[in-house]
């Protein structure tokens, strides 16, 4: 395949020839802009696109007695390699060879736009591209000036390391020794269930510590049933609880060290109300308060479900669903502004399987695609 080079007082205008002279579906390989390097009224500046036409299509508007044309420089260049003359051929092409034409030149108006943004921009422009934004995305690329003289993968490294000084972790919360209640919050159909299952599955098969659960899920369809299945299997008690004043019975009666308790995904004040009645009598056990988000939620709805619980206190965030999205960095909003510790990592339905001990490298793999 033979690239050529077009050039343009700007991109619009260098595609303008590249259309003209190889036709819609040409291949674009790279984009520039050249300047003579001098400032006020004596630069001079051009766009050079080095493209070619793909294998084996014609253009169907050239003539076809192989005209040529010839690529004019822009007023007032000087210097540099003299003007080409390029062919023009001619034949029908398919869609989706304009599809690929079409991305192609997106790709490098993109590159272009990047290219000439301020340094702080094309590193707010790589964490948007992750999910991250708002007051966080401008928080994490304050200073983003001098690594981003060294090019894009070295503002990537640097952004990298920025988050990785944000986020808070939290060892495993069923090896820690004396009893403890472990509470699941969130909206509706994140899998608050299925992850307390997780950890119900984890704390007495692989621990080998009793564990018992109180669910104050009495109004999803089902939800009852679906705890008797999981109670049975791994032979655990099971109290359903219907409100705040039978809680402590309830807790008494598992005569467990871990308790696991379910909530309703209902609205976040009655179902926080309705825990933190619970809760607020309960001496001894150590209390944790988690809350589950999927990974695909976007920044705003994490911002705004963090802030709708607050009593009792949030104490530690759970990213489920990795396997669902790409793109995370909206559900970090959930624990990154605030710096509550992540706990664990689900990826997936299977119990126990698809749950993992939250880690930074995890966190930040997750986040930040390797193909970048």
């Amino acid at each position: 395949m033979q690239y050529q080079s077009f050039r343009g007082a700007d991109l619009r205008e260098a595609l303008g020839q590249v259309k003209a002279t190889l036709g819609p579906n040409a291949l674009i390989e790279t984009t520039r802009q050249v300047t003579n390097g001098q400032a006020g009224g004596l630069e001079r500046s051009y766009v050079e696109v080095t493209a070619a036409a793909p294998a084996g299509i014609d253009w169907p508007f050239a003539a076809k007695t192989g005209v040529r044309t010839t690529v004019n420089r822009p007023s007032g260049q000087r210097g540099g390699a003299r003007p080409q003359a390029f062919p023009l051929l001619g034949n029908a092409s398919s869609a989706s060879n304009d599809v690929e034409r079409e991305l192609s030149v997106l790709r490098a108006m993109v590159e272009e736009l990047n290219a000439n943004l301020p340094p702080r921009e094309r590193a707010l422009e790589i964490l948007h591209s992750l999910g991250l934004e708002g007051t966080l995305a401008r928080e994490l690329t304050n200073g983003a000036a001098r690594p981003a003289k060294k090019g894009r993968e070295a503002l990537r490294s640097w952004l990298i390391d920025r988050v990785r000084e944000r986020i808070a972790v939290a060892a495993d919360l069923l090896v820690s020794p004396g009893p403890q209640i472990i509470a699941c919050v969130g909206p509706t159909g994140v899998g608050k269930t299925t992850t307390l299952a997780k950890l119900a599955a984890r704390a007495r098969l692989e621990l080998g510590r009793s564990v018992g659960v109180v669910s104050l899920d009495t109004f999803r369809v089902g939800a009852a049933e679906q705890w008797q299945r999981y109670a049975s299997l791994m032979g655990i008690p099971l109290q359903m609880v219907h409100e705040a004043t039978g809680f402590q019975r309830a807790v008494r009666d598992v005569r467990s060290e871990v308790v696991l308790v379910d909530t309703a995904g209902r609205s976040a004040h009655s179902v926080g109300t309705v825990l933190a009645e619970s809760l607020r009598n309960v001496s001894g056990p150590r209390i944790h308060v988690l809350l589950v988000v999927p990974a695909w939620l976007r920044a705003n709805d994490a911002e705004r479900v963090v802030a709708s619980y607050a009593d009792p206190a949030l104490t530690h965030v759970v990213v489920t669903k990795l396997d669902e999205t790409q793109q995370v960095g909206g559900a970090l909003h959930a624990a990154l502004p605030r710096r509550l510790p992540i706990a664990y990592l689900c990826n997936g339905p299977r119990v126990p399987e698809d749950i993992v001990d939250a880690s930074s490298e995890a966190v930040l793999s997750a986040l930040f695609p390797s193909d970048g």
